[in-house]
């Protein structure tokens, strides 16, 4: 089954494999993203390959394109919660850099906070690298709160991250 859903100037559907080359134009448009999770301001085909395939073994968790009109626009992971850890996560969002503070990122996580109330979720957990200022900034202002620091693997890196959680609202 196939994961489609839809908002209001954006459609999120499964990634493909066949999508990445494609992909690889939103994460190298975020040098300084790069720089914070990698070490290194681009991001390589077989980067993101390795990255897509570990991703994806992960049995509630789906890696899907944030697309308008027809073209991928970014990337969010999304993990379900399982019987190992019952929270739902957010795991990546990332947005072409021409596409940033536009209200698309506010559109895909709203998106994807319904898909977890549908699915039973009482609450959406993220990561955020604990050097990324915009990135705090912008789930603080979707109603995250940091919870815990913790040092984890980033991409290449480990490093402080900040966990921010955000309660859902129950449905009846």
């Amino acid at each position: 089954m196939s994961l489609i859903l839809t908002g209001e100037r954006l459609i999120i559907r499964e990634l493909l494999r066949e999508d990445l080359p494609d992909l690889l134009a939103t994460y190298n448009s975020n040098p300084k993203y790069n720089q914070l999770r990698n070490g290194t301001s681009a991001v390589s085909l077989a980067e993101l390959e390795a990255e897509y395939d570990a991703t994806i073994s992960i049995p509630s968790g789906h890696w899907l394109a944030i697309t308008r009109e027809g073209t991928i626009i970014g990337v969010i992971h999304i993990v379900l919660s399982s019987e190992h850890d019952p929270k739902s996560w957010i795991s990546l969002l990332l947005l072409h850099a021409d596409y940033q503070q536009q209200g698309f990122g506010k559109e895909a996580v709203t998106l994807m906070e319904a898909y977890c109330i549908q699915h039973g979720s009482q609450h959406v957990h993220h990561g955020v690298i604990a050097h990324n200022e915009p990135a705090l900034l912008f789930w603080g202002k979707l109603g995250y709160e940091q919870y815990r620091q913790v040092e984890a693997p980033v991409g290449c890196l480990t490093q402080p991250v900040l966990l921010v959680a955000k309660w859902l609202p129950r449905t009846n």
